[in-house]
């Protein structure tokens, strides 16, 4: 055989190897670790998370999603969606699930600070990179930590109510909020001070306020609780003061034994006598008090150990003055009734020198 006809001879073919993937049945790939999936279908692309980083759950959902799009449930197409429509989404949920209070907290801290960073921003264009930023500058605006952290919590909130209109490969991570274990207030009233303060009351005019400060240094009521008490939630024939789960933080209803002996009954019998069941408890000038703040300040002049501004005792420090003294009395979360959870009461535990020494004592004895 010449050379002429070895160059002239045709190549053999090479074979072709078999395509793993079938056509229509879409394959997996990974981004990260986690899986994702990709098909096209009549002349359609889809690409979308399958939420997982085991390829076995992989596949199981890779077969689900196929069927439902050959069967033509086209996959959910997301609108761009500002951050500020997401807002006023949540709020309207707010509104119908929360106390004024709550209500008027969120948008403060939108109007006041968020919205004009994240406000005009579309939701996918908000990262972990930017919340990082803001949280940033409003540290160096001199924002505290508790502050910060309650600013971010509203952005994971609204971003949570409106999950569903976001892609969730484009849904912003958002940093760990730093814990506040370190800034946790410590003021409260000692048994002194309270005996100087039920004095200064003793004005017949501010007998609601003798009440008031009675029943919180005593029972650990909330603020909110008690102005917004009506003279039907005591009841001198149970001997019971009750507050209606609409009326609590933890939105269950707190009924408090009375000693029939005790000054509180007495106070609250005085109080309600020939009033109506719906009137206001605490009231001044004939009207309900809501704020009473100026009132405060005036008959706690000098009074120092609190968590206010230069020691000045709040109303909250009240609180923790009462679970304080009932723990001491070897009341538990649950006998007390201020919390849910024995570790939230713990928090409240703000002990002098004098208890502290009593506790060493019971220790070496």
């Amino acid at each position: 055989m010449s050379a002429t006809n070895l160059l002239s001879m045709p190549k053999e073919k090479k074979k072709r190897k078999p395509n793993a993937r079938v056509r229509g049945e879409g394959h997996l790939f990974l981004r990260d670790s986690v899986y994702w999936f990709e098909l096209n279908w009549q002349g359609i692309r889809t690409r979308k998370s399958l939420d997982t980083t085991d390829r076995e759950t992989a596949l199981i959902k890779l077969d689900t999603e196929v069927a439902a799009i050959r069967a033509g449930e086209l996959p959910k197409k997301f609108e761009p969606i500002t951050v500020q429509t997401m807002f006023d989404a949540w709020m309207l949920k707010v509104e119908t699930d929360c106390k004024p209070r709550t209500q008027e907290d969120y948008r403060s801290r939108w109007d006041a600070h968020l919205k004009a960073v994240f406000g005009g921003l579309i939701a996918t264009q908000v990262d972990r990179d930017k919340v990082v930023s803001y949280l940033n500058r409003r540290m160096k605006e001199g924002a505290g930590l508790c502050a910060r952290n309650r600013e971010q919590r509203v952005l994971m909130m609204l971003f949570g109510h409106n999950k569903s209109k976001i892609p969730a490969d484009r849904f912003p991570e958002f940093p760990k909020m730093q814990s506040e274990r370190a800034h946790v207030r410590t003021g409260r009233l000692s048994d002194e001070d309270f005996e100087t303060l039920r004095k200064r009351l003793d004005e017949p005019s501010v007998f609601w306020l003798k009440v008031f400060l009675t029943m919180t240094f005593r029972y650990g009521f909330r603020k909110g609780e008690l102005l917004h008490a009506t003279c039907g939630y005591f009841n001198p024939k149970a001997a019971q003061f009750t507050l209606p789960a609409f009326t609590t933080k933890n939105k269950q209803e707190r009924v408090v034994d009375l000693s029939p002996e005790g000054e509180i009954y007495g106070m609250l019998t005085k109080l309600t006598k020939d009033r109506a069941a719906d009137a206001p408890l605490f009231t001044r000038n004939g009207r309900a008090v809501r704020d009473f703040r100026s009132e405060w300040a005036k008959q706690t002049a000098g009074i120092k150990g609190g968590s206010g501004k230069g020691g000045l005792v709040t109303i909250h420090d009240l609180r923790r003055s009462a679970i304080t003294a009932m723990s001491e009395k070897g009341i538990t979360a649950a006998q007390a009734g201020t919390h849910l959870t024995a570790d939230v009461f713990a928090r409240y535990i703000i002990r002098n020198l004098t208890e502290r020494r009593k506790t060493a004592k019971l220790i070496e004895s």
